[in-house]
């Protein structure tokens, strides 16, 4: 074990995407050492060069790991406790989305599965294989990602949608599970996030229809109640709230971060 043993450790999946990437830099400034886990060493390498250049005594290990192995998942648990000894947060930020929006009828068995395997399937290996380094009654937490469309079912994207049910669901049930050893499992359900992955998505449908990035952005955006995609930091205060000790009472919930385009 090295670094400072007083501090609390931090386990993020998805560490160099959107979100995850500032949840690093989130954690790190709130004095968490912080375990940074994505599929691919490069982008997890500039990532952390990026973190320290802003925060020189920041702690990070960079562990590339694949959230739908549960080899890749063990090895990163073992080096995490040879290098923090336990964890104190657990934010699972790795996910990915339908390649297209497909009918069921006519989806295939491999997209269903690729979609399910790190959405669901991979959260829970995270969890079984993470979970085991959070101590009892230390005020540890788990902080899923699920989504808005976790909630209702959208046409044509069943598979990302049941997949985020599901993580709801894991959540609700791994909470009732490990409330007697002092571990809360909660979750975040992002609406539409004004992230790369977004925009993408806008120009692509912006191209379909013949029209401007702008104007597509406008078409989608009126249908949120409060008119803007969400920043990504919208989505990390809620995570850390959630992993924090303000919400020391707050377990099995999801916390709707969406702009009010779903009200529950």
């Amino acid at each position: 074990m090295s670094g400072n043993v007083g501090s609390k450790v931090a386990f993020i999946t998805g560490a160099t995407g959107g979100q995850g990437r500032i949840a690093v830099e989130r954690f790190i400034t709130e004095g968490y050492r912080v375990v940074m886990a994505d599929l691919f060493a490069e982008p997890l390498e500039r990532v952390r060069v990026e973190v320290l250049q802003s925060h020189p005594s920041a702690e990070l290990l960079p562990l590339v790991v694949d959230q739908a192995s549960e080899e890749s998942l063990r090895d990163a648990a073992e080096k995490t406790r040879e290098w923090a000894g336990q964890i104190d947060a657990l934010a699972l930020f790795a996910g990915v989305v339908q390649s297209d929006g497909l009918p069921l009828l006519e989806m295939s068995t491999e997209e269903w599965d690729r979609v399910h395997s790190v959405n669901l399937r991979g959260v829970f290996l995270a969890c079984r294989e993470l979970v085991p380094l959070i101590p009892h009654n230390s005020g540890g937490s788990v902080v899923t990602i699920s989504s808005w469309w976790g909630r209702n079912a959208h046409p044509f994207y069943s598979a990302y949608c049941t997949s985020k049910a599901g993580v709801i669901s894991l959540t609700q049930g791994l909470a009732a599970e490990l409330a007697d050893f002092g571990i809360r499992v909660n979750s975040v359900a992002p609406g539409n996030i004004d992230t790369a992955m977004h925009r993408a998505a806008l120009e692509g449908e912006a191209a379909e229809r013949g029209i401007t990035f702008d104007e597509m952005r406008d078409i989608e955006w009126s249908k949120i109640p409060l008119k803007v995609a969400g920043p990504p930091e919208s989505i990390v205060d809620a995570a850390y709230w959630l992993a924090s000790d303000q919400a020391s009472y707050v377990t099995g919930a999801t916390i709707d971060v969406n702009g009010g385009v779903l009200m529950t």
